[in-house]
């Protein structure tokens, strides 16, 4: 995908009046321009018809909002119903056809992992660059179909699950968000769920040596000396080789090291929870709703179309999962390659971020000016579509944002619904969540309110009577995460982020869908 100055006002007409999914996280350019390319430019025959046409990202010193047109949602999900009116079974199929693009982003990954890049010239790492960045264009590119039929059909698919239900036996014995709830819970087990149940593995393994008591009296780094001698320490060594990278997004790498788990073990031996009987929960709550699902289908009958939604979503969710596992391995990647550009370039490595792996492909002949690129930082939009992308700043940004995005006025609402994604209800005190750094003030018993959630805002959620989005469907982390931990969940608002503000409170009603300030 080529840059071409001058495209984004070019094209701004085409862009006015028009509708906007929008998602908001912790990003930048250089990890997004995967998706945005992807989605957009690349398998658009093996896609049939579910391309995206365009997109828009403003960013702001590493948060990142994001806009879908929504014209591209009905689009590519309109694609997707029609390809499994024909084979039910597509969603299986779409994910065979991308394995192999996926099984060659995780080869190049170990292989990268293997190499000295300082001792590779400026012509072999770009080489390296351009054709890790080759690879994950060609596997992301499935990312169109996975986003267009999940924010596409949600709605689709309560409304069609609710006609039957109204009509059906069940009306009287259960409420519907328990019967949408059932029929669309996932039915595979999330990376996250992974981790945590290699993790509680490790601690069962440490409590048998009697190492609990060590854990709770004692400092992290105390902890470290005092098992040193511990054979659940290669079991530990293991877990961290193996998921070193989930605190990563689309702007930062962290790797976690030992003592970064050993944090963890602490506080779940801090909390004196049955591990065992955590660990078998996480593990049996694919398999539960799988039976949940199959016993439900048995009360109530939906039509041939329904089924094969839901399945295509039990299978996107999986999919979608993968694509955010693989993300996280992106970020760790990429950025050894880019470590290795920013030394030879002289350039901080987090600007270097604000450029897309086009122009970092041609960086040692055409050198980026290091004042736009922490302009970019700081406030810039960058605009994709299938001639060519651009990035702009400042001023310029600004002026794209407002004739795109306009300006709307909210200040009089103080109730309003969305999509209920886990039953229940709780009152608390709103907090707004705009990026992963600012999880840690969501306190107990808080109401966590974002555009959307991400991996890396788990503990936040966990901490949370309830979690309230502005977007998301119900294949959607917020949704997904809120059944696992059983809090009310109400997705797809379109505006708590912008009605509610730090510590109202607010009273969230997931089993009708709506949220209304109190105070």
């Amino acid at each position: 995908m080529e840059y071409i100055k001058g495209l984004a006002k070019r094209k701004l007409n085409n862009w006015l009046n028009k509708e906007w999914y929008h998602q908001r996280f912790d990003g930048s350019p250089f990890f997004m321009h995967f998706i945005a390319e992807g989605e957009i430019a690349v398998h658009e025959k093996r896609k049939l018809g579910g391309n995206f046409t365009v997109h828009y990202c403003f960013y702001d010193n590493g948060k990142a909002d994001w806009y879908i047109l929504m014209d591209d949602i009905k689009k590519v999900s309109a694609a997707v119903i029609r390809a499994g009116k024909k084979d039910p079974q597509i969603s299986s199929r779409f994910i065979k056809l991308w394995q192999p693009d996926q099984d060659r982003f995780y080869k190049k990954c170990i292989e990268i992992e293997k190499m000295d890049l300082g001792k590779l010239n400026d012509r072999e790492l770009i080489k390296v660059h351009d054709e890790f960045a080759d690879i994950i264009l060609n596997k992301n590119s499935s990312s169109s179909l996975i986003d267009g039929f999940a924010l596409g059909t949600d709605v689709m698919i309560a409304d069609e699950i609710k006609e039957i239900y109204e009509k059906s036996a069940l009306k009287d014995k259960m409420r519907f968000a328990d019967v949408f709830s059932i029929l669309t819970a996932p039915v595979h087990l999330s990376f996250i769920n992974e981790a945590e149940v290699s993790l509680l593995k490790v601690a069962i393994e440490m409590e048998k040596e009697g190492l609990k008591n060590i854990f709770v009296r004692n400092e992290p780094k105390k902890i470290k000396d005092l098992i040193k001698n511990a054979k659940s320490l290669i079991s530990l060594g293991k877990h961290q080789k193996n998921f070193f990278w989930v605190k990563n997004n689309y702007v930062s790498s962290y790797v976690l090291d030992a003592g970064d788990f050993i944090e963890e073990i602490k506080r779940l031996f801090e909390l004196d929870i049955g591990l065992k009987k955590d660990l078998d929960k996480i593990k049996g709550t694919p398999a539960l709703n799988k039976k949940k699902k199959d016993e439900m289908m048995k009360q109530i009958e939906l039509g041939k179309g329904l089924k094969t939604m839901i399945r295509i979503s039990e299978d996107f969710t999986y999919w979608q999962d993968e694509r955010k596992r693989s993300t996280l391995w992106i970020t760790h990647y990429f950025s050894l390659i880019l470590a290795e550009i920013s030394k030879r370039v002289k350039i901080d490595i987090e600007d270097l971020k604000y450029m897309t792996c086009r122009e970092t492909s041609r960086i040692f002949e055409r050198a980026p000016n290091a004042t736009d690129l922490k302009a970019r930082r700081k406030n810039g939009v960058y605009y994709w579509e299938k001639e060519g992308m651009e990035a702009l700043h400042s001023k310029d940004a600004d002026e794209v944002r407002k004739a795109v995005l306009g300006e709307t006025s909210l200040s009089d609402i103080d109730d309003f619904r969305g999509l209920t994604a886990c039953t229940g209800k709780a009152t608390g005190k709103v907090k707004i969540v705009k990026s992963a750094t600012e999880i840690a003030k969501v306190e107990k018993g808080d109401i966590l309110v974002a555009v959307m959630t991400r991996p890396d805002y788990v503990p936040a959620m966990k901490r949370a009577a309830a979690i309230v989005t502005d977007e998301g469907g119900i294949t959607s982390h917020a949704a997904i995460v809120s059944r696992e931990i059983g809090i009310p969940c109400i997705i797809g608002t379109k505006i708590a982020t912008k009605v509610l503000k730090d510590g109202q409170l607010i009273e969230v009603n997931a089993n009708h869908g709506w949220v209304k300030i109190i105070k």
